[in-house]
């Protein structure tokens, strides 16, 4: 009785050899520029995404509510490190408004448990 193989594609990667040789490539250890800047009056990115997750957090609730609080306190404390950027508004809005969802979600989580 004949085998047949398992997959259609043969054993290991052929193609492996001929990249031994190269480097592979930047990783975390590698130093990051230091010349890099921040352009002026920027908007942390750390702050816009709270600021996003806590508008998301009024219609989905505790998923992106509770992400919010968190990269929000996470902002906070990047833009005390680094006065160059500006949106402590808008992590503190994220972190409002992801409150708001998680709390928006209980109410409507008991609510829907006291009818039933």
């Amino acid at each position: 009785m004949e085998r047949t193989p398992v997959s259609m594609f043969p054993a290991g990667n052929p193609n492996t050899g001929s990249f031994r040789d190269y480097s592979p490539g930047p990783h975390s250890g590698v130093d990051p520029d230091a010349d890099v800047r921040v352009a002026p009056g920027s908007i942390d990115s750390r702050a816009r995404n709270a600021l996003t997750l806590g508008l998301l957090s009024l219609f989905l609730g505790v998923v992106t509510g509770v992400p919010a609080i968190w990269v929000g306190r996470k902002a906070l404390r990047h833009l005390d490190e680094d006065s160059a950027l500006r949106g402590r508004w808008a992590a503190w809005t994220g972190i409002v408004l992801g409150c708001l969802g998680v709390a928006l979600t209980v109410v409507v989580w008991i609510s829907f448990h006291q009818r039933s």
